[in-house]
């Protein structure tokens, strides 16, 4: 691709890579929504565009590579000719600013999670051949006031309610670039989500370091359960889902508001981390496998058919076999609808970074192997179940290699993460962002198939 100077263009072409979470999602949809259109066209690929925006993540050790493999990979178009410029931003930026400085000057801006705000002025230095380096407080909290350019197909939104964390897990070092929790009001949440059911939007997935923290910090009460309330009177949504609930601020207001609310989701991501006391002590994670217990049971007694998400970390220091072996039984008695493994990252800066007894990496491969094929028999059990029922699914898209087919998402999975309804239907074109009643007939392990 032939380039020209941007400050001579009409448009400089902006391409944008988002990487990570749903939470950076948000993030690049807003930086996109301050760049004014009447300098800036945005285009659908990083290597067709003039300028590349590259959002990071720096969460664990294998985000943090993806990353700087994105970085060199554009690099190398701007050393071909292809684009002219690098910007990038981001979680990884506000945790390796100086090292990132050093070691990539090629790249043309580097802008911390923080000042998002600036986004227009340092994007026209850019386009004016400048190099800038800009690192402030972390995490960037948005408002309804702020344009967002989506990101995703317009029939769902990710909606964040909240930024940074004020928990101290001790695997973690997300607070050191993205900040303490800060919740922005129910009125400013809500205002945003009309807008963006306005726009098309049927599902709002709510986003946050940690959801359930919602309001904490403004009076002291856990206001998700009142968001939720305040979110459901939106009459053109049909689901709103909860991400990233931390367990030990889940009450009993949450479990009515979830089986009370016709458009909540009875879905409930709930990262647990593990199941042993002891690693969960070691963790500082603020909860026992009593009280998780306890409250999955609680959770399922007062919300029928409610499919909960969660996620586990093997081979954390001093994690014995026994600890181990002790997570695997609570999966095998609890029987998650939906459930992800990491291996544990030793994360510079984090409190498990220095302990001593770290876990060989073939340990935690076999161990992540041994649970993933657990719970591989425990989602198909659970999915056989569903065999026989009528579920209401979210059309996404055609099935590339069967014209009669389309793939869609119950009630149970959020975008990209969980499994898929593989939906037959010979006779009837289905819409795509519509939802049908879909006859369940077969399942896989993760998927379920079905008829319309």
């Amino acid at each position: 691709m032939k380039t020209t100077n941007p400050t001579s263009m009409t448009h400089v072409k902006i391409g944008m890579l988002s990487l990570g979470c749903p939470k950076t999602l948000v993030d690049s949809e807003v930086i996109l929504g301050k760049l004014p259109a009447s300098r800036y066209e945005i285009v659908d690929s990083v290597t067709d565009c003039d300028i590349a925006l590259l959002n990071t993540c720096a969460f664990i050790q294998e985000a943090q590579q993806e990353s700087v493999d994105r970085i060199l990979e554009l690099i190398e178009l701007k050393k071909q000719k292809q684009i002219r410029a690098v910007i990038v931003m981001g979680c990884l930026v506000q945790r390796f600013p100086r090292e990132l400085q050093k070691d990539l000057k090629e790249v043309d801006a580097f802008v911390g999670s923080g000042e998002y705000q600036k986004i227009a002025e340092i994007v026209d230095e850019v386009a004016a051949g400048k190099k800038v380096f800009e690192i402030g407080r972390p995490g960037y909290l948005t408002t309804s006031g702020e344009n967002r350019i989506a990101l995703t197909p317009a029939h769902y939104r990710y909606l964040k309610i909240s930024e940074g964390c004020d928990h101290t897990c001790a695997f973690c070092v997300i607070p050191s670039f993205r900040g303490k929790h800060r919740s922005r009001t129910i009125e400013d949440v809500v205002l945003e989500a009309q807008g963006l059911a306005r726009s098309g939007a049927k599902e709002l997935v709510l986003t946050g370091q940690d959801t359930s923290y919602f309001g904490r910090d403004h009076g002291g009460e856990y206001l998700l359960p009142r968001l939720l309330h305040e979110l459901n009177g939106i009459s053109e949504l049909e689901w709103i889902r909860v991400l990233y609930a931390y367990p030990s601020c889940l009450n009993k207001d949450l479990m009515i508001a979830m089986r009370d609310l016709d458009r909540v989701c009875k879905y409930l991501d709930m990262p647990l981390q593990h199941a042993s006391d002891r690693m969960l002590t070691a963790m500082n994670r603020g909860i026992t496998k009593r009280r998780t217990v306890d409250l999955l049971r609680q959770f399922r007694e007062t919300v029928p058919n409610l499919a909960i998400r969660t996620t586990f970390i093997v081979g954390y220091p001093g994690e014995t076999e026994e600890d181990f072996e002790e997570l695997m039984a609570f999966m095998a008695e609890m029987k998650f609808e939906r459930l992800g493994i990491f291996t544990y990252s030793q994360e510079e800066g984090s409190a498990a970074a220095k302990l001593g007894d770290q876990i060989n990496e073939d340990v935690k491969q076999d161990r992540l192997d041994r649970a993933m094929r657990l719970q591989q028999s425990v989602s198909l059990e659970n999915n056989e179940r569903m065999v026989g029922k009528t579920l209401k699914v979210l059309v996404e898209e055609r099935d590339e290699k069967d014209s009669q087919q389309w793939i869609g998402r119950s009630e149970m999975d959020a975008p990209e993460v969980d499994g898929n309804v593989i939906v037959r239907s010979p006779k009837q074109e289905l819409r795509i962002g519509e939802f049908y009643p879909v006859r369940i007939t077969g399942c896989r392990e993760y998927d379920l198939l079905g008829e319309r």
